[in-house]
């Protein structure tokens, strides 16, 4: 038979203040070990990044899997191209299909456009090449035409929201003048695709003021922002950093444009470092302290080869962290207020490439398939 002793008699004593005490510091060492061997062992995160601060710039083909992809990662934005050239191939005759498809997919997943307008058309120039700016006479004037009527078709209202009523609306805004004007490839002298135009900073300037005032005619509430810069030039006199100092003296120059843009690609990341810094330097000294940047294009591939851009998958994914970090770090400091990815999938193994990392400077391969790059960047953006 079971003997039960009273019911007190199983309740200990109350523990005295000491002990009470005691037992506090013990608890409370214990979470501070806890504490201390998590911040060791979790993994290195990325630094906090304002809303929108990163976002793709397009190279290859993306479908509308690759736009869903990036909504579901928190993609705000994408850079993309409208070629004049390709738009209007003849004078009054458009083809909108790709940059309508394009503006379709991002409005559907919560991505707003940032637009370079770029390339003009044999009939304008009389040149076959593209890259030979509309400077003067008869190109000037279709020039703006075209860019009045590209801001009026995709600005808030415009005309391709008016004719997609179904569409969330997600308007163009910011609007980047030509691309890489201190390349040949992209702004080249009529008759001499090999040499850029006479003074071509200011041949630019030229072109942002003529741009500028069409836009702001068309839209009251948008950006212009200047063609983004590439860095690394065997021609050091087109160099970012001088570039824009030769721009920034044309007179008046500096209220037809709300931020300069820079591509500081670079074989190592302390050459990344000190090309933003030397852009940040150049614009302060030469009268636009205010003007924030825009980095336009930072990438590097995955291939395994010897040119510097070229990184491997590991090496890719690195430099991505460190690259957006260093630029968290030093966003204020450079005024660097937006940060732009390129690519974001590889193109074909059989595209023509247009540089020598283009063919896997994405963060995915081609058959959508995540690199490490992948992992990293969606750990900005989420």
């Amino acid at each position: 038979m079971m003997i039960h002793a009273p019911a007190q008699a199983d309740i200990p004593p109350p523990p005295s203040r000491t002990a009470r005490l005691g037992a506090f510091v013990v608890v409370l060492l214990g979470l501070a070990l806890l504490l201390v061997a998590l911040v060791f062992t979790a993994p290195a995160q990325a630094k906090k990044a304002p809303k929108g601060f990163f976002g793709i710039t397009e190279g290859g083909t993306t479908t509308a899997a690759d736009y869903q992809r990036m909504g579901d990662i928190n993609v705000r934005s994408k850079r993309f191209s409208i070629n004049w050239k390709a738009t209007e191939p003849q004078p009054g005759v458009f083809n909108w299909s790709r940059s309508d498809a394009q503006v379709g997919l991002l409005a559907r997943n919560g991505i707003r456009p940032v637009v370079i307008i770029w390339g003009a058309p044999e009939w304008a120039t009389g040149s076959s090449n593209g890259a030979v700016p509309p400077l003067k006479g008869t190109a000037l004037r279709a020039w703006k035409t075209f860019v009045k009527t590209v801001v009026n078709r995709y600005k808030q209202g415009g005309a391709f929201w008016r004719a997609h009523p179904s569409l969330p609306v997600q308007p163009a805004k910011s609007w980047q003048i030509w691309n890489e004007p201190n390349l040949t490839k992209y702004f080249a002298k009529k008759g001499n695709p090999r040499r850029s135009p006479a003074h071509a900073p200011k041949a630019y300037a030229k072109l942002v003021k003529a741009t500028d005032k069409v836009v702001r005619q068309a839209d009251g509430h948008a950006q212009v922002i200047l063609a983004g810069l590439s860095a690394g030039l065997k021609n050091k006199k087109l160099e970012p950093e001088k570039f824009i100092k030769k721009l920034l003296g044309v007179k008046g120059i500096k209220k037809h444009f709300d931020a300069a843009a820079l591509h500081p690609y670079a074989p190592k990341l302390q050459k990344f470092e000190s090309r933003v810094s030397e852009f940040r330097r150049a614009l302060n000294k030469n009268g636009a302290k205010k003007k924030p940047i825009w980095l336009t294009e930072v990438g590097w591939g995955s291939s395994h080869d010897h040119h510097g851009l070229n990184k491997g998958p590991a090496g890719q994914a690195k430099l991505l962290k460190q690259s957006f970090n260093k630029t968290l770090k030093n966003r204020k400091r450079w005024k660097v207020k937006r940060v732009y990815w390129f690519d974001w999938r590889d193109p074909p193994a059989d595209a023509t490439q247009g540089c020598v990392f283009c063919g896997s400077a994405g963060l995915l391969r081609h058959d959508g398939s995540p690199k490490p790059a992948f992992k990293k960047f969606r750990l900005f953006t989420g």
